[in-house]
Formats: structure tokens, sequence, C-alpha cells
């Protein structure tokens, strides 16, 4: 569902844990130390105590696919200053913007298996932060959804933004008896604020989060029901927690309460919480 091979093969391609790898034993900092934790998921080291050493057969990386070079390129110029410096990407180069976007093709399965499985037709859907899982023409393709696409970051956004140009716009968000990818809409906001949003849209039929954090309380008020979608392959987990926040963005956030109510369905690698409000439960 998710190519777990190739996003490891980008991030042990890289210069810097070729560099490493040279290192038996490393005691790192706690600032370094959620690096050294990401690189023993892939392999690359061995936790022993407080330190890690190079693992006995470090994987090797022979042909890289375009989503391994998207990854390489991200680790090497987002993930790995923010691990070892808390440094965030506030400029993106085209480059960078391109291996974003690649990225976001490693999900298009994990998007049209959740799509088919578990939505149903129709309705007004809010997708909460479109990055790293990149929700959106799947949406209306097979489930005939009207979609509003929140992200935080205008740059990120104008990504989907020029793709999905194409596709013909509708002036209003319309019913079911139309046809799929009629109306699509795209806010850049804070994910904080999504309570704002209807007041625009009114009330959605679904919101997704996917590996992205929002004020669940919130979001609970402006949609019949939410489907907050978390990854549950540590490595690439690690990735996307430290890709996130070295974009600026909301990382993923566990609100324990509102899990608690929730259905939990499992879908491959994904745990998947779907909380309904009470007139649609």
């Amino acid at each position: 569902m998710i190519p777990r091979e190739d996003i490891v093969a980008g991030i042990l391609s890289t210069p810097i844990v070729t560099l490493l790898l040279e290192v038996e034993e490393v005691k790192p900092s706690p600032r370094s130390r959620t690096l050294f934790e990401l690189l023993a998921e892939v392999g690359a080291f061995q936790r022993k105590g407080d330190k890690y050493r190079r693992g006995r057969s470090p994987p090797e990386v022979t042909e890289l696919s375009p989503i391994s070079d998207a990854v390489a390129e991200i680790f090497q110029h987002i993930v790995f200053p923010y691990l070892v410096s808390g440094r965030k990407a506030t400029r993106l180069s085209p480059e960078l913007i391109r291996a974003l976007y690649v990225y976001t093709s490693a999900y298009q399965i994990m998007r049209i298996e959740v799509t088919q499985e578990l939505l149903k037709y129709g309705g007004l859907t809010l997708v909460a932060g479109w990055f790293p899982c990149g929700f959106s023409s799947e949406l209306m393709s097979i489930s005939g959804r009207d979609v509003v696409i929140v992200e935080e970051r205008e740059d990120i956004l104008t990504m989907e933004m020029d793709r999905l140009s194409l596709i013909p716009l509708a002036p209003s968000p319309t019913g079911q008896e139309l046809a799929a990818a009629s109306f699509y809409s795209f806010e850049t906001t804070s994910l904080s604020g999504l309570d704002e949003l209807i007041n625009k849209y009114g009330k959605f039929d679904t919101a997704i989060v996917c590996s992205r954090g929002v004020d669940m309380e919130k979001i609970d008020k402006i949609a019949d029901e939410v489907y907050f979608i978390a990854i549950r392959d540590r490595p690439i987990d690690l990735f996307n927690q430290a890709l996130i926040k070295g974009l600026g963005l909301t990382p993923p956030v566990t609100d324990e309460k509102f899990l608690k109510k929730a259905e939990k369905k499992e879908l491959g690698p994904l745990a998947i919480y779907v909380i309904r409000s009470a007139s649609t439960a």
C-alpha cells in the first residue's frame, strides 16, 4: 500500500547517511537522538543502551525509484537539517517542490483504497492538511465528493492547485446528483482555525486528517464524521513527523479523549479512527 522499501532506500542513499556509516559507534546528543532513532529503524544502526552501533550488515542501496530519489532530496535538505539543528525550510527550491510532490505519490494506492473501502458516495469533504498523504482527486473521481483542501503553506498547496487546475470548477458545492469532481476549493490557513471554515462552507459531511495534527474538538463540531488516519509503520512515521515539522506544518497529535469514542478500522499499515457526530452515529 505504501512503498516502504522505496522510502527506506531513499534515506539510506543520501551522502550524509553514507558518511555516518563510517562511524562504528556514536553516543548522540539529545538533539540528534531522533536522527539515530530513525536510522536504527531503517537498519543502518543498532541501539545499544544510550549508544548506537553501525549495523552488522548495513542495507545496500542499488537502483533508486523516483520516490526514492525524492525521499533522498527531502532527507538531505529538510529532514536532516531539522533533526540535527531544528532548522526549518522556510524557502523551497524548485527541486524540493518537485521532490515533495513526488513523495505524495507514495500514498496514492493508500488514498484509493481508503476512498473505495470507507467512504460513501457524495458529500462535502474537508481535507485538513493536504501534505503528505495528498487526499484530493481520488475523493472526487471515486466517491463523488466536493472537496475543500486546507494547507498551512501556500507554496505546498500550490503544488496541488496547479494539478487540479485542469478539472472543471463549479461556482459552489454541488449535490450528489451531479458529476464527481465538479467542485473543489483551496484554503491556506492554520489547522488550529478550522472552525472558521463553517462560516464559508457550512457543515462538512466528512473531514479527513492524515498524519497531521488538528484540534479534534473543533473539527468534530464542523463535520458529521471525521477520519483520523495514522500510519503505524515506525520508520515512515518518524520520517513524516520530522518532515512535517521541518516544513513548519502542524505535526500529528493524539487526542485520547476523542480516539476512545472512535470506531477503529485497520487497513494495511493504517489505523483509521472514525468519529461520528450524534446525528450520524
